[in-house]
């Protein structure tokens, strides 16, 4: 006679809950993109999803909705292909095993880092040579905060700017970004027609504070005119829902110079080794190759038409990479260390970290906006309305086709330009 020792059919973790099929596999997908431990997935899905399982139901679950394992990987050519895919799109040779590692994992591809290693050592030495420790990488100072959201740190980027890209008769790509200091999470990363105007930034802020509708304690900029709006808005939202923060201890917003702002000045450095170089040489490329004339302003429109969009999935990929790839253990360092950005800005471990956000209300962030003189749709148009409508009629009629892949990019502009009448 069998006894039933638990009637109630639940075990020690309480009855279940469980969200929608797709949304819990697209969680477990991304926790796999950030190559997770255990204890880390079962965190997140208690903390986003309020699911609270097992390791066995964790593995059932991996295991019924087909997610990527490195323990599971693919066959060797098959592997191999993969990486050398990487290896190919980075011209300069610049991304090495543990980024390589992550981009495969955004794409659901898990491999040992001793594999691409050695596929890396057979196809592609010089690469390794180049990036061998000391070989040019910047020196930074330690930096520390109390948790995510204590310090947000924003800046421009103009390295694809109109001034860097001096072959392209005026043309340019301005980037701004704003990544947290503790956890090393991106937290917002835009293409925007001119970093240095105030009513641009100032809606860039605003969409970063719309993103979760909170505010971290300080604000870290440059001296620049640019951040007048961004300035007074923190100061505002600040004063206005945490009033009881000592504003001598941790002011609203610190000004610095951008060369002192590392924590973003060092993430154009990984952009730069990641991407960067790889978009600029791309870019040149279509006057070098005879397909972009610099002084015809169909072609300088087109470019702010079309380009802007390329660059934007590519920032997109970027902080994909970057909030998913894992940071390496660090005894010494005071922020997070060991994890990834994403899981350290979602779940930061209570023995090393404080959630620092400060809750805000979107009908004040609507109120912030109506007082920027420049509508947030003007503030990000790269083309007037007239031509905006005859190119997007014209990637109609080419078949709208993908922009993600940098190489097509020319390729989708030359199709563009005969159906180009104004």
């Amino acid at each position: 006679m069998s006894i039933n020792n638990n009637p109630t059919g639940k075990n020690g973790y309480g009855a279940k809950n469980y969200p929608s099929d797709d949304i819990l596999k697209a969680a477990l997908q991304q926790y796999a993109s950030e190559r997770l431990t255990v204890a880390q997935k079962r965190l997140r899905l208690a903390i986003e999803h309020s699911l609270e399982i097992g390791a066995t139901n964790l593995w059932k679950l991996e295991r019924r909705f087909l997610i990527p394992n490195v323990r599971r990987p693919p066959p060797d050519e098959i592997a191999t292909e993969h990486v050398l895919q990487i290896v190919r799109a980075d011209i300069n040779q610049r991304r090495g095993t543990g980024t390589i590692m992550a981009i495969l994992a955004n794409q659901g591809v898990m491999l040992p880092r001793d594999f691409i290693r050695k596929v890396l050592q057979v196809h592609a030495p010089e690469g390794l040579n180049m990036r061998f420790p000391g070989s040019g990488k910047i020196k930074r100072s330690q930096l520390s905060a109390r948790g995510p959201c204590h310090q947000f740190h924003a800046d421009g980027h103009e390295k694809l700017g109109a001034k860097a890209l001096t072959s392209m008769g005026g043309v340019g790509l301005d980037i701004y970004g704003i990544k947290d200091q503790w956890s090393s999470f991106i937290v917002h990363l835009v293409v925007v027609p001119n970093n240095r105007l105030a009513d641009t930034i100032g809606h860039v802020y605003l969409d970063m504070v719309e993103k979760t509708l909170s505010i971290p304690i300080t604000m870290v900029t440059d001296k620049g005119s640019e951040v007048g709006h961004l300035f007074a808005h923190q100061r505002g939202l600040r004063q206005a829902y945490s009033a009881d923060i000592d504003v001598a201890q941790f002011p609203p917003v610190v000004q610095i110079k951008s060369v002192h702002n590392t924590p973003i000045e060092g993430l154009w450095h990984w952009f730069l080794e990641n991407s960067g170089r790889n978009l600029k040489d791309t870019i040149v490329s279509g006057q070098t190759n005879g397909i972009f004339h610099p002084g015809d302003p169909t072609h300088a429109q087109l470019f702010n038409y079309l380009w802007p969009k390329v660059l934007q999935i590519q920032l997109d990929n970027f902080v994909t990479f970057w909030n998913n790839h894992r940071i390496r253990t660090q005894k010494s360092k005071p922020n997070m260390s060991g994890t990834t950005p994403q899981h350290a800005f979602i779940a930061p471990d209570p023995a090393q970290a404080e959630k620092c956000a400060i809750a805000v209300e979107q009908p004040v962030v609507d109120a912030l906006r109506r007082q920027i003189a420049t509508s947030r749709a003007d503030s990000m148009r790269f083309v007037v309305g007239p031509f905006a409508e005859v190119a997007d009629e014209a990637y109609k009629a080419i078949g709208s086709p993908d922009l993600s892949n940098i190489d097509e990019a020319w390729n989708i502009f030359g199709m563009m330009l005969p159906h180009m009448h104004m």
